[in-house]
C-alpha cells in the first residue's frame, strides 16, 4: 500500500512538472530592445543553459530563423513536452528585437526568472537571479 501511494504521489509531481507553460495565466513580458536578434539570440540561449536548467535536468531547444529574422529558445521537462521558460525573438530591423519571455510561473520558472531573462539581455551578461 505504501509503495502505491508513493507511485502515486510520484506521477501527481510529475504530472504538475509537465504541465508547464499555459496559453493564460503564465506570467510574461514583452519589450523591444536596441540589439540584433542573433546577438541577443545568443545572449538568451546563454542565460537558458547557464541559469533555467535545474542543475542540467532540463533541456534547453534553441530555434534559429536567420532568413526568417526570428528565433526562439525553450526549456523543456525532462519528462513530456511541457515547457518551464520560453522566449521568443523577432528582428525589428537590423538593430532592434522583439523580446517575449515567458514562465511556468511556479519556483524557480517564475517572475524572478522572468526578471533575470529580461535583465541578461538588457545588460548583455548572464544573471540568474536579480536582487531588489
Amino acid at each position: 500500500m505504501k509503495l502505491m501511494l508513493m507511485a502515486l504521489g510520484a506521477a501527481f509531481v510529475l504530472a504538475g512538472c509537465a504541465a508547464g507553460i499555459q496559453s493564460s495565466g503564465s506570467p510574461s513580458v514583452s519589450y523591444t530592445v536596441p540589439r540584433n536578434f542573433e546577438t541577443v539570440y545568443l545572449r538568451v540561449q546563454h542565460q537558458a543553459n547557464e541559469c533555467l536548467t535545474g542543475h542540467h535536468q532540463y533541456g534547453v531547444y534553441a530555434q534559429l530563423d536567420s532568413p526568417g529574422r526570428q528565433a526562439s529558445v525553450v526549456v523543456k521537462t525532462p519528462v513530456g513536452a511541457g515547457e518551464v521558460a520560453r522566449t521568443e525573438l523577432k528582428a525589428l530591423d537590423a538593430r532592434n528585437t522583439q523580446v517575449t519571455h515567458t514562465v511556468w510561473g511556479h519556483s524557480p520558472w517564475d517572475a524572478r526568472a522572468l526578471q533575470a531573462m529580461r535583465e541578461s539581455v538588457l545588460l548583455d551578461t548572464t544573471v540568474c537571479v536579480v536582487y531588489r
